[in-house]
């Protein structure tokens, strides 16, 4: 698995409380990269693990409902650390809508929460992997944030302030999307195509991450392998190939199977969950909505297995607001929205107009790295006793996540 990006862009709309609503429209947009962080074992209380991987499940198994003929893959931890930020400015219906949405505990406050997506977003190991966070807020020159807002951006999330002339459209475009190309390492280009002349706010936060297979496959094992598109339908994909020890598991109530791969020098592990029949997968999904992750990890077994998954790549690129509104959250996208702790004594009222989430991932035999030199894998010392196979030769689900938290999921359905 090769160099994971997600970005998330949340752009607002806001209206001048003035007699007409529908005059002098300002937007605010928020854009978020947040890619795969391993944390320290802290407790965070202002977002439980239960309540992120119940966030997780739900806003993937409702996005891919409706789009089981496309490859797929989302953040959660992106998404949830954009709304994190938004939920942070808002008050009344909007805020209880994302509170709970977010599965974020009522009795919290919103300070105990930001801090909580800051121990997520600092308690990293890097190592041998690659883990670059960097933020950033972009403001119209001379209007003012919040005081306490923008303290919230800065202590919580780490975004700096950068004030940017929003009516020059094509320059600010140009400064936001090149300031994400160079954070990303090339991997994610052209998030804002365009921006209304009033824009106002476009915070910006960027995070990318790459970490090795800690058992590369050996690039000479890859090779051409039906890869079933439906029960009659298959096309020639290249396939990986490994014999070695994994943790496995088989899945009755599921009707799937799944493998567990691990990253070198990192505490992530990436799941590959495959149904058993060609046409299993929405079924699958719709099991996997609230599963309890612990529940699954409990049926591990470490055993030998013989393991052939095809090498995929691609980027995902939707508006999440279709699937956010079914998720329960809506008044941020009407008029009525109430976003008044974002701005400082400012006769604005903001909504969201779009959540724009965009993906990159890449999957090969060594794992982050483009290119270079195949190990070969480790030979199990004697045969096993219950020898296992695992055939992702059709439409399957992939996890990315640590004990903490889902950081990538999405399904492979075509190539």
């Amino acid at each position: 698995m090769t160099a994971p990006t997600a970005i998330s862009l949340l752009v607002f709309r806001c209206q001048r409380w003035r007699a007409i609503a529908a005059m002098n429209r300002i937007g605010l947009s928020f854009a978020v990269l947040v890619l795969v962080l391993t944390l320290m074992g802290v407790p965070l209380q202002g977002n439980t693990i239960k309540e992120r991987n119940l966030f997780a499940t739900e806003l993937f198994q409702t996005l891919v409902t409706d789009r089981q003929q496309e490859n797929v893959v989302i953040s959660p931890v992106a998404v949830q650390l954009a709304l994190g930020l938004a939920y942070y400015g808002a008050e009344g219906k909007t805020a209880t809508e994302l509170q709970k949405t977010l599965h974020a505990s009522a009795k919290e406050s919103k300070d105990g929460l930001a801090e909580s997506y800051h121990r997520l977003l600092h308690s990293y190991i890097k190592s041998k992997t690659v883990v670059e966070i960097a933020n950033k807020v972009y403001t119209r020159e001379n209007l003012k944030v919040a005081s306490h807002f923008r303290e919230v951006a800065q202590k919580y999330f780490d975004s700096d302030v950068e004030e940017l002339n929003f009516e020059n459209e094509a320059e600010a475009i140009d400064r936001i999307n090149s300031w994400v190309k160079e954070k990303t390492q090339n991997k994610i280009e052209n998030v804002v195509d365009s921006l209304e002349p009033d824009t106002n706010v476009a915070l910006v936060n960027a995070i990318y991450f790459k970490a090795r297979w800690a058992r590369p496959f050996n690039d000479e094992d890859t090779k051409e392998r039906d890869f079933w598109l439906s029960e009659q339908q298959s096309i020639q994909v290249p396939t990986m190939f490994a014999d070695n020890w994994y943790y496995y598991a088989d899945y009755p109530d599921l009707d799937a199977k799944a493998i567990e791969l691990f990253f070198e020098n990192i505490n992530m592990t990436m799941w590959f969950i495959l149904p058993n029949q060609r046409s299993g997968l929405s079924a699958l999904e719709q099991k996997l909505k609230g599963v309890d992750f612990k529940r699954l990890e409990e049926r591990w077994t470490w055993q030998s297995v013989s393991v052939y998954l095809p090498k995929f790549k691609f980027e995902f690129d939707t508006d999440l607001k279709p699937t956010l509104s079914k998720l329960g959250i809506n008044s941020m996208f009407s008029d009525s929205a109430d976003f008044s702790n974002i701005f400082y004594e400012s006769p604005i009222g903001t909504r969201i107009t779009k959540v724009q989430h965009k993906t990159f991932i890449d999957v090969n035999e060594i794992g982050c790295e483009a290119a270079g030199l195949s190990y070969a894998a480790g030979v199990p010392m004697s045969l096993p006793l219950d020898p296992k196979t695992f055939v992702a030769d059709h439409p399957f689900v992939f996890i990315i996540r640590d004990q903490h938290a889902v950081y990538f999921t999405g399904h492979i359905v075509k190539f």
